[in-house]
This record gives structure tokens, C-alpha cells and sequence, in this order.
């Protein structure tokens, strides 16, 4: 991206500084094709994505092997936490809220960003669709497993206003086939129906932008767990799960003079949680009925300093509470207060562009205080206009969750904090109609804390790896061309990574990949229009992979391969689409014991007006 002329006006000066000094690792336009966010991000490159089946299975996104909990997910610069577990759940957002989905690799550092954004060891950024004009938009989906599901969207833009408001209801009944050894079963408790209720409101006010956003989801899904080799008619799963969840978030920014801005946000949230296993339909299962409700309020206050055209520095802090009550399971009531602080410093000049980040957080839980440092520096220089080049180094760290600590059956209170460490170069090359982007990394997480599911869904069991060193490449080559009225895009990933366990040199398992991390993986995207008519075809591709650390056969998950086809026309005010899911009816694993669906078919008919 061309910069503008250095110059006094505030105005110039505000337009330099908003670019951020690393780009995204991957960005794209929200497909409406895509009945599922999760569908979107697990095409970027060097993500890995756990799903446990079906539209209704546990969605959770991990980078680079850093593991989930270092993936920041931000909605508006606030980030969707989740102190329980730390499982932030994909599946619970659609792509009708947002525009675009950005992932970016160690750190974006842009200006007014929130001291959590700096913390993250990685960030992907949902950013809410554009609001222009006053329409009404209507879709409703059906298709395989008897899924089906209707939205409504209101956009409206008054004088200084702009409203988008919508809601979505889904059904679906999950049951899908699966091959189970040498015999083909069906998927049973795997059903879902959720509402989703959002607004959001923006305008300006003060010389700044301002908006307010309000979430509200609730649920009731069953949980079909894994697939075990036992006798014949050993009871399936009964296990139970409601959600009620809800949060209210906004905040201002803007420009107070020509040489300060400032930022200022909030959140409130309260998750509801009712887990039931239903012994009396399965008498070998635990007797579980846990409720648990959790509580969280946010502040952040980022304020950024213009010296002159090339340097500038940002002051960013933030403070967190959570609360969680449960009716049984844990020794005792967690609580949780944060404090996080970050000083960045930016220098810009032509086409060169470096930031350097110092930030502190300390966590107060219920006994105990624990305070670390994470500095952070990248860089950004374009020598040519065809040539990008990026390099950045971070440290961040995660705290173990309230279940690491204190459920009963696997807390820890001795657990000690996750760290990585993190390098990486990014090489851009920019053609007219292709771009070419290599990203060689080094990561090393020690104590490294690995999440991983028991016979029940809603309980994990955790192991505490210790060290880990990942070296891996990312490569991605993207093109465009057209023909007259014909259009084609398409891309081609590749994703080479060696995440290796070092903790006991003494143990079998020393030198060994870790579980779930693939050493090859890759997709291919092709979208063609013509005329109102889209068509498009992905194909992903994992090779084998291990679902824990040793090399026993039984814990061996087989290579796969997934194509998906989709075909779409506009008629104006109506769009009409069909997507097919694993046309090939690939038999495969994201997680070991829960088998994802066949081929399968969703229709989508939407009209705005």
C-alpha cells in the first residue's frame, strides 16, 4: 500500500498512522456461501482447526501449534474470552455479522489497539460489515440432516446513525452416517438448535467514532461423544448441554488534537452453562448435572502520541474481572482480576516501519498473584513496490484457566503459566495478477499446557508437555484473471511444520511430533464468475497425524482429504446457492473418536430489499 506525503495535517497524519506495521498473515471477504465462520478461518494458512462433528460440534482454532488459548479472537479491537476453559467456540458466530475475518501472526500493532491485542501470540479479527443505505435482508438454509434455518437483517443508516440488527434460528438433527470399522452406523445425539440475537449501532460523536454492539445466544445440543471399540449395544451418549450466553460491548475513539487520540472500550458479559449426563438413559455414564454461570467486566483505555510525522508512541491498559459460580465441582469459587499494560513505539519513514512493544500483566486469583513481562518488536519494509518484507520476535504468555486450576477432578493450583516465544520473517512478492508470500517461523512453548478430551466432551483431561519447539513454512500463492465477463480467483497453501516435543530426553517420546499437529498441510481455492453465476471449489488436505504423544498405533489419525463444491446466482434482489460438502464422502478425523460427516448438501435462498 502506497503511503501519502509526510505532512502537519492532522489528517495526514491520522490516515499514515492507522497502517498497521505488519499486514495480515491471510484476510478474507465474509463468504455468505458459508453456513459457518469456522468454515472461513480453517482455509488460512498454518491453522489447524478441532471440530468434534457436525454443526452443532465444538469449533476451536489453533496457530501455528501455539494451541488455542494464544489465539486472541476480537470482535471490535474486545476480545471473546472464555476463563473457564479458554475455549473460545467458532461455531456460536455467522458469517452474516461480518465483513471480513483477518489473521495475523505474532503481532498487528497498529495505533489505539487494546493491551490484550498486544498480548495475543496470535490475533484473528472479525470486523462487522459495513453499514450503507436501508434494507431488509431475508435467508433461510435447509439440507443434509435435516438442517434448517432462517435469518433476518436490518440495516439502516440515518442522519448520524447507522443500525444493524438481525437474528438466526438453526435446527438440525445431526444424525449423519459414519463407517465404524467394518460396519456403518449412524451419529445419534448429535442434534442442535440455537438463537442468535445481534445489534449493533455506530456513529460519531466528539470527533470521533463511536459504536455499541449487543450479542445474545442461546442453545441445547446434545453431545454424541467419541466413537469406542466396545461389544455391540454398549449405550451411546446421553450427555445434555444448554447455553445461554450474552455480552454488551462498545467504546469511542478519535482524535483530540492533531498529536493525541484516544481510545476508550468496555465489555460486560455473563455465560450461563447447564451440563447434564443423563444417567438414567445411559447407566454406565458418570452422573453429572453441573450449572455454571461466569461474570466478566472490561475496561481499556489506549491512548496514542504523534511527536512528528515518523515516530509515535501508544500507551494501552486494560483491567478484567471475572467471577465464576458453579454448583458443585470446585474446591473453591474462582475469581479472577487482570491488569494489563503495554508502552509500543513506532517509527515510520517512507516505505520502512518498526514498532517495538514492552507490556505487564498481572493476574490476582483467589490466593495468589502472578506478574510477567512480554516484549514484542516487528518490522516492515517495502525496498520496491512488488517486494514486502516482515519480520517480527514476541514472548506472550497464557495463565492456566479456572478449570486447570480448580476443578476438582484435574485442577491444579501449582499449575504454572504457559510461555512462547516466538520469530518469524514474512516475504511478500506483488504481482499484477500474483502474489507469492513465503513465512518461515520458530516457535518454543515451554510448559506447555495440552487440552484434550476424556470419554466426556464437556470434561478434559490436561497434560503438561513442558517444551516444545516448532519450526515451520508457510507459503501461499494467490491469482486473478479475467476473460470478458469471466472472472477467476484462486489459491494454493502449503503449510510444512515440525512441532516437536524436547521436554525428557529420557522418555520415548522426546523428538516426537505433538498430538494433533500435522507435519504437511494445504488446501486449494478456485471461485469462477460469470454473469451473475459463481461457482467455487476448495480441497483441503492434512497428512497423518498423532492424537497424543506416543507412537502407538492406536492413537495414529490417517491422512485426508476434503473437497467441497458450491454454485451461486444473483438475480438482483435474490441469491440463490448450493453447497456440497465432501463430494468425494471422505471418511476422516479432526479428533480422534469423532468421525465428521459425509457428503452433504445446504441450500441458501436470500433476498434483500
Amino acid at each position: 500500500m502506497a503511503q501519502e506525503a509526510d505532512t502537519l495535517t492532522a489528517s495526514r497524519v491520522r490516515s499514515v498512522r492507522s497502517i498497521p506495521v505488519t499486514l495480515a498473515a491471510e484476510e478474507a471477504l465474509m463468504d455468505q456461501r458459508l453456513p459457518l465462520l469456522s468454515d472461513a478461518v480453517r482455509r488460512f494458512t498454518g491453522v489447524q482447526l478441532k471440530d468434534y462433528g457436525g454443526v452443532g460440534g465444538l469449533k476451536t482454532v489453533n496457530v501455528r501449534s501455539l494451541g488455542s488459548e494464544h489465539v486472541g479472537v476480537f470482535i471490535d479491537g474486545i476480545q471473546v474470552d472464555n476463563a473457564q476453559n479458554m475455549q473460545v467456540d467458532l461455531g456460536r458466530f455467522s458469517t452474516e455479522s461480518f465483513g471480513s475475518v483477518a489473521l495475523y501472526n505474532g503481532q498487528k500493532s497498529r495505533r489505539l489497539q487494546t493491551a490484550k491485542e498486544y498480548a495475543a501470540g496470535a490475533a484473528l479479527y472479525l470486523d462487522p460489515a459495513e453499514v450503507s443505505g436501508d434494507a431488509w435482508r431475508v435467508r433461510v438454509r435447509g439440507g443434509s440432516f435435516l438442517t434448517a434455518s432462517a435469518a433476518l437483517r436490518r440495516k439502516k443508516s440515518f442522519k448520524n446513525l447507522r443500525l444493524s440488527a438481525g437474528g438466526e434460528f438453526l435446527y438440525s438433527g445431526g444424525r449423519y452416517r459414519y463407517q465404524f470399522f467394518d460396519t456403518t452406523l449412524v451419529r445419534e445425539n448429535s442434534d442442535i438448535r440455537y438463537l442468535r440475537l445481534e445489534s449493533r449501532l455506530e456513529g460519531k460523536v466528539l470527533g470521533g467514532d463511536w459504536n455499541v454492539m449487543l450479542y445474545a445466544f442461546g442453545s441445547e445440543r446434545g453431545f454424541p461423544g467419541p466413537v469406542i471399540r466396545r461389544a455391540m449395544g454398549f449405550p451411546l451418549s446421553a450427555e445434555r448441554q444448554a447455553d445461554q450466553d450474552a455480552f454488551l460491548q462498545g467504546g469511542w475513539k478519535g482524535d483530540v488534537s492533531p498529536h493525541y487520540s484516544a481510545a476508550v472500550r468496555f465489555k460486560l458479559s455473563d455465560s450461563y452453562t447447564h451440563y447434564d449426563a443423563h444417567p438414567e438413559k445411559n447407566p454406565q455414564a458418570l452422573p453429572y448435572d453441573l450449572r455454571f454461570r461466569q461474570r466478566s467486566a472490561y475496561l481499556s483505555l489506549a491512548q496514542s502520541f504523534s511527536f512528528d510525522s515518523h515516530w509515535s508512541a501508544d500507551f494501552s491498559s486494560d483491567i478484567q474481572r471475572n467471577v465464576l459460580d458453579a454448583d458443585r465441582g470446585y474446591e473453591r469459587k474462582p475469581e479472577r482480576t487482570a491488569l494489563t499494560a503495554v508502552l509500543a513505539g513506532r517509527y515510520e519513514s517512507g516505505s520502512f516501519r518498526s514498532s517495538a512493544h514492552l507490556l505487564w500483566m498481572g493476574v490476582w486469583d483467589a490466593e495468589s498473584f502472578r506478574g510477567v513481562w512480554m516484549p514484542s518488536a516487528c518490522l516492515h519494509w517495502s525496498p520496491t513496490g512488488w517486494i514486502d518484507i516482515e519480520a517480527f520476535a514476541k514472548r506472550s504468555c497464557r495463565f492456566p484457566s479456572f478449570n486447570d486450576l480448580y476443578y476438582i477432578a484435574v485442577g491444579n493450583v501449582r499449575l504454572r503459566p504457559e510461555y512462547a516465544s516466538q520469530a518469524g520473517l514474512d516475504l511478500r512478492l506483488n504481482g499484477r495478477q500474483l502474489v507469492f508470500r513465503l513465512s518461515p517461523y520458530y516457535n518454543r512453548v515451554t510448559d506447555k499446557i495440552i487440552a484434550l478430551p476424556t470419554a466426556s466432551q464437556f470434561r478434559w483431561s490436561m497434560l503438561n508437555v513442558g517444551k516444545v519447539d516448532i519450526w515451520g513454512l508457510d507459503t501461499r500463492l494467490e491469482g486473478e484473471a479475467g476473460w470478458g465477463d469471466f472472472r477467476l480467483d484462486g489459491a494454493l497453501r502449503y503449510s510444512f511444520q515440525l512441532a516437536l516435543d524436547h521436554t525428557d530426553p529420557d522418555k520415548a517420546t522426546y523428538g516426537c511430533q505433538i498430538p494433533y499437529a500435522p507435519v504437511h498441510s494445504g488446501s486449494l481455492s478456485l471461485k469462477g464468475e460469470w454473469r451473475g453465476w459463481t461457482a467455487g471449489w476448495e480441497t483441503s488436505l492434512t497428512a497423518h497425524r498423532w492424537s497424543a504423544a506416543s507412537r502407538s498405533q492406536d492413537y495414529y489419525l490417517p491422512p485426508w482429504s476434503v473437497s467441497d463444491l458450491s454454485l451461486g446466482k444473483d438475480f438482483g434482489f435474490l441469491t440463490a446457492s448450493v453447497r456440497i460438502g465432501n463430494v468425494f464422502n471422505a471418511r476422516y478425523q479432526l479428533v480422534k473418536g469423532y468421525p465428521m460427516p459425509g457428503i452433504n448438501v445446504l441450500g441458501s435462498v436470500s433476498a434483500t430489499f
